[in-house]
């Protein structure tokens, strides 16, 4: 067992989805397989963390109910909403003291869907202002993407949030981000 390490990685997984944040379990537990393992999760624009249980060797799904954003219901089918954009902490614990792991993701779902809708309703007069603001859109979106990728999160929630701002005009949606 000397040699056996315990190594955690975990993937945020892009759903396309916003109503879903999807974390892949990808560690290697050695001697904490069978201990309970927990993750935080701090919300975009929150400074609490949530703690919820972990498990191994999956996909854990987290969405509304979760988070607490809306009720779960006890018969019959969920109902969820979605869960915000912009910049999740995830911190994965073994259980052990000092064996953990933080990765922060940027979440662009809901301002995508609504970006794509806003394309599709508006996009047959193709009028070259509207398809010069969405490509802009676009590509502050794609910066915002790409600082994050690369782990200056600051940049990226500036990027992400100029996008928003240059979308507003655009939205049928008044809080949809």
């Amino acid at each position: 067992m000397a040699d056996q390490k315990i190594d955690i990685q975990f993937q945020v997984l892009e759903s396309k989805n916003p109503q879903f944040l999807l974390v892949a379990d990808l560690s290697e537990w050695s001697y904490a397989e069978t201990l309970p393992s927990f993750v935080w999760i701090t919300l975009p624009g929150s400074s609490k963390a949530k703690q919820y249980s972990w498990k191994k060797d999956a996909i854990n799904a987290f969405n509304s109910n979760n988070f607490g954003i809306t009720c779960l219901v006890e018969c019959g089918d969920q109902k969820y909403t979605d869960v915000p954009d912009g910049i999740y902490t995830v911190c994965l614990k073994s259980g052990y003291e000092d064996i953990e792991k933080t990765h922060y993701y940027l979440k662009t779902d809901r301002l995508e869907v609504e970006l794509s809708k806003t394309i599709i309703r508006d996009g047959i007069e193709e009028d070259k202002n509207f398809i010069d603001t969405i490509f802009n859109i676009k590509w502050y979106l794609l910066k915002a993407k790409s600082y994050a990728h690369v782990g200056n999160f600051t940049e990226a929630q500036r990027y992400y949030e100029e996008s928003k701002k240059m979308f507003k005009k655009y939205a049928d949606c008044t809080d949809c981000f």
